[in-house]
């Protein structure tokens, strides 16, 4: 199903459900690098309450005590960037996300030959956890860091996370560190980053919830007090996969993909549902199959369209089509999601979703009709049986890589 929007509307969040699902799981502890390759005091630090590096004032001190001042302001049609100078060194700094109208939106990285230095609003996260090409580098208590573990010349790709108030936030960076920082090198970068823009079309969102067994049974417990069609002695089908990136094709019970447009200020919907298979527990024998609604899922730009970044809002609510649409015994699935979506690729993202089935979402910036980049922005295992009871678990948030 297509649907074409162009009228944003703030949606509200949706609770979620207890059937779909069979046993807890355990995700793998992620890979991390030594702390070696984040180190340093970063000098280049985007005050958030102003949008500016430096702060409000030109010339604030940072805490390494250098100067930083604006040299030249790139502003283009796909993104903008700085040249900054402090002590003596020069960087280019992508400023795209820092104009963002809201604090929590503001992130940005500045990047000489030696370093990328990033920052993020501290929103008051007890620690915010820094990745380098999906790998973890550093824990961080503040709202900045310096990465001296990149190449010259190398494109390498931030994704910073942190809860505050049991809400996920998540900023995703993708930095150009320049050959050298002599003026005209950074000025051929600034340039490169634009251009890499430009190339930019469209930005399409992907959240899927499936069932990653073949088989899910509803326990006992919940049976009795679910009021489902089918719970003792029945089995339901489930997903039989793991985590998966492509855009459309693997199997879920419940999906959303939205497209924004960079040359247009339209946008497209792609709400959907999964069949949902029963058969008897003991022999196997199928007994019947529904599908749910998709009308509670949905995908709403909030900001106007200006071919640099979009605010947009997603919602996924589909309940158990066998089980009570209402009600405390009422069995689904529930997400929800705000994001600032760059041309560039950066991003902002909260939200918060039941902690089950599994969750995955992602991001894909393309360039032409097929080709595009990939970003993981979200992977989740289910919690725990107990969370197919609506108040039995708190809800989880976004930006979490599956640490159940």
């Amino acid at each position: 199903m297509r649907w074409s929007r162009s009228v944003p509307r703030v949606l509200a969040v949706a609770a979620i459900p207890p059937v779909l699902l069979a046993s807890s799981l355990t995700a793998a502890a992620g890979q991390e690098v030594p702390a070696a390759a984040a180190g340093g005091t970063p000098t280049f630090v985007l005050d958030a309450d102003s949008g500016l590096f430096g702060g409000a004032k030109p010339a604030l001190r940072t805490s390494s005590s250098a100067r930083v001042t604006p040299v030249r302001t790139y502003v283009g049609k796909a993104t903008d960037t700085q040249i900054l100078a402090a002590g003596g060194q020069r960087v280019i700094a992508d400023i795209t996300l820092a104009s963002s109208p809201a604090k929590a939106e503001r992130a940005a990285w500045a990047a000489s030959s030696r370093f990328v230095d990033l920052s993020w609003p501290d929103l008051g996260a007890s620690r915010y956890e820094v990745y380098r090409d999906g790998v973890k580098i550093a824990n961080a208590s503040g709202h900045s860091l310096r990465d001296t573990g990149v190449p010259a010349g190398s494109e390498v790709r931030y994704t910073i996370t942190g809860e505050v108030g049991g809400v996920g936030h998540t900023w995703g960076l993708t930095a150009t560190v320049p050959v050298s920082d002599d003026a005209a090198t950074l000025a051929k970068t600034a340039r490169q980053v634009e251009a890499k823009a430009k190339k930019y079309t469209r930005t399409t969102v992907v959240w899927r919830s499936f069932i990653r067994q073949k088989w899910a049974t509803i326990p006992s417990k919940l049976g009795s007090v679910s009021g489902c069609k089918y719970t003792k002695g029945y089995k339901y089908a489930g997903d039989n996969r793991g985590f998966s990136s492509k855009v459309t094709g693997p199997a879920f019970r419940a999906g959303l993909r939205g497209t924004v447009y960079w040359t247009k200020s339209s946008y497209d919907l792609f709400p959907q549902t999964g069949v949902t298979k029963v058969y008897k527990a003991k022999t196997g024998k199928f007994v019947e199959k529904r599908k749910a609604s998709a009308k509670g899922i949905d995908f709403r730009t909030k900001s106007k369209y200006d071919g640099k970044t979009r605010d947009v809002h997603g919602q996924i609510e589909a309940t158990d089509p066998f089980c009570p649409t209402g009600g405390v015994s009422r069995a689904g699935i529930g997400a929800f999601y705000d994001a600032r979506l760059a041309r560039n690729g950066d991003f902002y993202v909260s939200g918060k979703y039941r902690q089950a089935p599994d969750h995955e979402m992602y991001l894909y910036g393309y360039t032409s009709s097929t080709k595009h980049t990939t970003k993981t922005v979200h992977q989740s295992r289910m919690a725990s049986l107990l969370c197919l009871s609506q108040p039995a678990c708190e809800r989880g948030t976004i930006g979490n890589y599956g640490g159940y």
